[in-house]
């Protein structure tokens, strides 16, 4: 059963206290296995600026909370509820977000280096200028995220599927895609220097051109349009 923190409404900023008995109890809650305490809930709540490091809050309730700068660096977030949060600027490095739902959620200009997002739902969630350095993406779900200006540097999106992204201006050096869906993606300007695409499906990709592409690396397996088939002696770029 979720547990407001303390009864605070919607758009209140609940205070001190109230945020740690809420901690408390769902402590108790995960502990018990839902047969004491309360799941947290701050779904809505204003909640900017708050510090959360290292945090257990696995399936706490965060959906349209205000987390403008919020700290959960090193938290364990396996399972909670960030539908449509304002995640803007908030440290999430090293953080686990594992299975967790980010769907229409703002982390724009957030800090999640060295994340573990395992199949994470990212589905139209704003990632603008976020740094995903070495983050752990596989399987997690993508879909029309907008990653403009970006930089996921060695980073794992294997078996993700980014379908509709938007990649304009966005860094990859290094990361792996490999048998990730990015069909009818937004390549525009982005860097895939030792990016490894083996198995990923490029299909309907815009604005992928082939000097992008040569500095990545791509297998037999690899989906392509036509028009950028390199392995056939001739490319143009995708419009």
């Amino acid at each position: 059963m979720a547990n407001p923190a303390g009864g605070t409404a919607a758009g209140e900023r609940p205070d001190l206290d109230t945020i740690a008995q809420a901690r408390a109890d769902h402590a108790r809650w995960l502990e018990s296995d839902g047969a004491a305490g309360g799941r947290a809930d701050f779904s809505g709540m204003e909640l900017s600026d708050v510090r959360f490091p290292g945090a257990d809050l696995r399936r706490a309730l965060f959906a349209g909370a205000n987390l403008f700068r919020a700290d959960f660096a090193g938290a364990d977030l396996s399972g909670a509820d960030f539908t449509g949060a304002n995640l803007n600027r908030a440290d999430l490095a090293g953080s686990t977000l594992q299975r967790a739902v980010l769907d229409k959620t703002d982390l724009s200009d957030a800090a999640l280096g060295d994340a573990r997002m395992e199949h994470a739902s990212l589905v139209e969630a704003s990632l603008q200028r976020a740094w995903l350095g070495r983050a752990h993406l596989e399987h997690a779900t993508l879909t029309r995220a907008d990653l403009h200006g970006a930089w996921v540097g060695r980073a794992s999106l294997d078996q993700a599927n980014l379908e509709g992204a938007m990649l304009v201006g966005a860094e990859f050096p290094g990361t792996s895609f490999r048998n990730a869906s990015l069909r009818s993606a937004y390549f525009g300007g982005v860097a895939l220097a030792d990016a490894d695409l083996s198995g990923a499906d490029l299909g309907e990709v815009r604005n992928l051109t082939p000097a992008q592409l040569e500095a990545a690396t791509l297998d037999e397996r690899t989906v392509l349009p036509p028009e950028l088939d390199l392995r056939s002696g001739k490319a143009q770029a995708a419009g």
